[in-house]
């Protein structure tokens, strides 16, 4: 214990410091601190309303529970309907929202979270303002347990690691598989969740460390305008609006809007710009039928970063000194261009008693085009001085197709209280990829000085090589069923089923025209099974058993190598506690994993038998903490801290067998707290630490294990409000600390060094 714990003493040190310079800790509505339930998307089970009425949030508000507000006597005929199932009413504007959420916003997990046995921290719309997080990494950062993969065979954007397997592909919009390689604005965001642990019985196949979902801004009652300029040292300038208006009872609509054109703080010539608009609409067809419907696009034109390569084991700006800001790739030359279209329709229906039906259809594509510079090469090999640039284009082209059906309802048999929902899920997944290389005159990486890289070099020689071209196409059926069923007030069980059927094809053309095809298919079959058990109210100790599924064409490729193996297979046991605090307006937890891969793909030994085999194992164990609310009137804290224990425990090279597995720091730790000094007046702050992680795996004695530093950043706020206005500075990793927040095997990316952003928000 005493080794899992040693960060913090740095941490108070490295904290104080932050206060003391930068009046560091966040805003809040001192009116209404931690006072108010967050809106929400989805219904669920009404506390005393009977169908037809409008629904109660579905987090009970400390008003609504206080003893000066006593609720009217209930009648039998509406206690005889109190899990009666209603259409969703939204809060309307001017609510402040909790930090801690009670409900998730997916139909599929019907309980509160303090009952569902699973660790799942979500990352509400207040924390992600207060911090002015404007993309899905930078929500993220306040997850303990998470680390973000570079770029990597040309894919950029959100690449994440979870509990030490990757998520690749485990990324959803309001619980549908979001694809594509983008970097995710937060624009249209009032939430993020993390579910860990395997989550196939959820969401299909993969999710073996957990998944990340995305809760979008629908349009709700009431009429409101938000708008928000921001300006910083990067130099950055972002505008956001959110416009929300009431047309009638039965209609309602919203727009939420984004540009921003950014430096990154630290780094040369890198830009994220990007641009984005999110309108949805809100019907009320019949008095138990509503229709929601909404399209996202986003648009960016980036200069995209591949840092820095390695050296003596860690990143050249360690080893060697290299200054932070050096960037190897061309200047108006590299570029990532994205366009991402999304449209969703979402039908909601109570079909009487506790029953209600949601479907989802959805159709999305992302054009993605890129030409980076990756930095390979180094050269002399006892001292470099030059850095090669490996530069290339790539375009990937995706669409997707996906319908959701997911009924859900309580009802009793005998003693028995059953909390069930069945789905059924439909999807088509296609892809094209392309890749050309521009190699140097005469051929290879084009050279840079490694300390002083010019960022404009002749480009005359260069010459464009076009290689293959891969097209994958993937149709899923799944259906599940899940019952929570309450043996009275103290126990629940939990039984899921779920089977998917995963038919993929990949063809890959050569550059000379050879085509080589594969097709797969898969039948994966996963459950899960949990005890919750209820000492006291508003809290559970639970028991959770859960497995996933990873086929070989999950990242929809395919070779010789593996179109012939079964999936990979993986288990995690968790044991935890949940517990809901001063009328809910404190949320904690705590758990212990272990999460197996019981027949992971490896290298085959034998050199007669197939190339790949399913012959490995690998095992990440450890412990979680979380906390998320107000401990007190005016003080906010969302704070978790997450110990990984990950290594390789069979594999057909036995120099690997007890390494760790890469991207699993030992220990990471993320705070954020807030204060209300006064009622116009808040200030805050926050602590991120992450251990030295690993980035590759050494097949032998004489290859080198790299990794990236460990590290603690510390950020500042403060806030001041004038009627309708919010003025807010935030101060980003205010000791200016060198440290590397997405990598991989081939190369790290230092993260933003110390900047400040001053943004003003206006509410109409």
């Amino acid at each position: 214990m005493r080794g899992a714990l040693w960060p913090w003493g740095p941490a108070a040190v490295g904290l104080a410091s932050a206060l003391a310079a930068g009046g560091a800790m966040a805003q809040e509505t001192p009116a209404t601190t931690g006072e108010t339930s967050a809106p929400v998307q989805e219904s669920r089970p009404a506390e005393s309303a009977p169908v037809g009425q409008e629904a109660p949030a579905p987090e009970r508000t400390p008003e609504s529970a206080a003893p000066t507000q006593a609720a009217p006597t209930a009648t039998a005929e509406q206690a005889a309907q109190d899990d009666a199932y209603v259409l969703p009413e939204v809060s309307v504007e001017g609510e402040t929202e909790k930090y801690n959420a009670t409900e998730p916003s997916l139909a599929r997990l019907p309980r509160p979270l303090v009952d569902t046995p699973q660790t799942i921290t979500v990352v509400p719309e207040r924390v992600m303002e207060e911090q002015q997080a404007t993309t899905l990494r930078d929500a993220l950062r306040n997850v303990s347990g998470i680390t973000v993969t570079a770029g990597e065979g040309g894919r950029q954007g959100d690449t994440f690691s979870l509990r030490g397997f990757s998520a690749q592909t485990d990324t959803l919009r309001d619980g549908v598989r979001d694809l594509g390689w983008f970097t995710r604005d937060t624009f249209n965001l009032e939430g993020v969740e993390v579910y860990f642990g395997p989550s196939s019985v959820l969401f299909g196949r993969g999710s073996t460390g957990g998944a990340i979902n995305l809760v979008t801004k629908k349009a709700r009652k009431g009429s409101f305008t938000d708008l928000r300029l921001s300006g910083g040292t990067s130099p950055t300038g972002r505008i956001e609006a959110d416009v929300n208006q009431e047309l009638s009872d039965s209609v309602q609509f919203r727009v939420s809007a984004v540009g921003q054109l950014a430096g990154v703080a630290g780094r040369d010539v890198v830009k994220e710009n990007r641009a984005g608009i999110a309108p949805s609409a809100r019907f009320q067809l019949a008095e138990k039928v509503a229709l929601e419907v909404d399209y996202f696009y986003q648009h960016e034109d980036s200069v995209p970063d591949y840092g820095q390569p390695y050296f003596n084991g860690y990143p050249v700006g360690v080893t060697l000194d290299v200054p932070r800001e050096n960037f190897y790739g061309v200047k108006d030359s590299d570029q990532e261009l994205v366009n991402v279209h999304i449209g969703t329709a979402r039908l909601l229906a109570d079909l009487g008693d506790t029953f209600r039906l949601t479907n989802t259809l959805r159709y999305g594509g992302v054009d993605r085009f890129s030409r980076p510079t990756a930095p390979r090469g180094l050269t002399p090999a006892g001292a470099p001085t030059t850095i090669g640039r490996q530069r290339f284009e790539t375009t990937a082209d995706n669409t997707y197709f996906a319908d959701q059906l997911d009924v859900r309802g309580v009802f009793n048999t005998g003693f028995l209280k059953h909390t069930a929902n069945i789905g059924l899920d439909i999807s088509r997944e296609q892809r094209e990829q392309g890749r050309a290389n521009l190699a140097a005159a005469g051929g290879g990486n084009l050279p840079a000085d490694l300390f002083d890289p010019d960022n404009s070099p002749d480009l005359s020689g260069v010459t464009r090589t076009v290689g293959a071209t891969n097209y994958s196409r993937q149709w899923n059926l799944g259906a599940y069923a899940s019952d929570q069923i309450q043996l009275g007030k103290y126990v629940e069980v939990l039984g899921t089923l779920r089977l998917d059927n995963l038919h993929s094809d990949y063809e890959t053309i050569a550059a000379n025209g050879t085509v080589a095809a594969f097709e797969q298919e898969n039948s994966l079959f996963n459950w899960r099974v949990g005890l919750v058990l209820h000492p006291a109210e508003n809290t559970s100790v639970y028991g959770m058993y859960g497995t996933s599924s990873n086929p070989s064409a999950e990242l929809a490729t395919l070779s010789n190598d593996t179109v012939t193996l079964d999936p990979e297979k993986n288990e995690t046991f968790e044991i935890g506690a949940k517990s809901d605090l001063i009328k809910e307006r404190l949320s904690v937890n705590a758990a212990v994993f272990r999460t197996n891969k019981l027949n992971a793909r490896v290298p085959n030994s034998d050199p007669d038998g197939p190339p790949v085999v399913l012959e490995g194992k690998q095992r990440v164990q450890g412990y979680a903490l979380g906390v998320a609310g107000s401990p007190v009137r005016r003080w906010n804290v969302f704070a978790n801290y997450t110990f990984l224990d990950a290594s390789i425990r069979e594999h057909t090279n036995e120099f690997l067998v007890g390494q760790r597995l890469v991207n699993t720091p030992k220990r990471s730790f993320s705070l954020w707290t807030t204060y209300a000094i006064l009622d116009n007046l808040s200030v805050g702050g926050g602590a991120t630490y992450q251990d030295v992680a690993t980035v590759n795996n050494p097949a032998n004695a004489t290859a080198a294990l790299s990794k990236v530093p460990n590290f603690w950043r510390f950020d500042a706020f403060a806030s001041y409000s004038i009627q309708k206005v919010d003025l807010q500075l935030n101060v980003y990793n205010l000791t200016d600390k060198l440290y590397y927040d997405a990598y991989y095997g081939g190369q790290a990316v230092p993260a933003d060094g110390v900047s400040a952003l001053l943004s003003a928000h206006v509410r109409f």
